[in-house]
């Protein structure tokens, strides 16, 4: 596809991987359907200007300036939205250099060592996953 071709409706049958698994198979995609402009410091300039969109919709959502007065209520799903161009950049920036491997192997070891320190509890197997014990 094209970046004048129309986006067709996304299937609601299709299996979808892990939240990370997705996102990269997304940047992966996106740089087919945009191939131009992808170079290392265009990433980072994306990866800028988007982190500058973020900024401006916590802003928002805090409630600071005038942003509610011009630009009306809160709106939790550009947040998610503003969040996730930034991920999107980032994880592109990874996806540039090959580094997507080490970038998961990264997360899980720091998710592994937060378990370890006991900040993260997982939850037992056969075990209520409510809290009751």
């Amino acid at each position: 596809m094209t970046a004048g071709q129309e986006i067709p409706p996304h299937a609601d049958d299709a299996p979808v991987p892990d939240t990370f698994t997705a996102l990269v198979v997304t940047v992966h995609a996106l740089n087919l359907r945009f191939p131009d402009h992808n170079g290392p410091f265009e990433r980072v300039t994306r990866l800028a200007e988007e982190s500058g969109e973020l900024a401006a919709a916590v802003n928002h959502a805090e409630g600071t300036g005038i942003k509610v007065a011009k630009h009306g209520p809160f709106d939790p799903a550009h947040l998610v939205k503003e969040v996730m161009d930034v991920l999107r950049a980032a994880v592109g920036i990874a996806a540039h250099y090959g580094v997507v491997d080490d970038l998961r192997t990264a997360i899980t070891d720091h998710y592994q060592r937060h378990v370890a320190l006991g900040l993260i509890e997982v939850p037992q197997p056969g075990g209520d996953q409510h809290g009751d014990r």
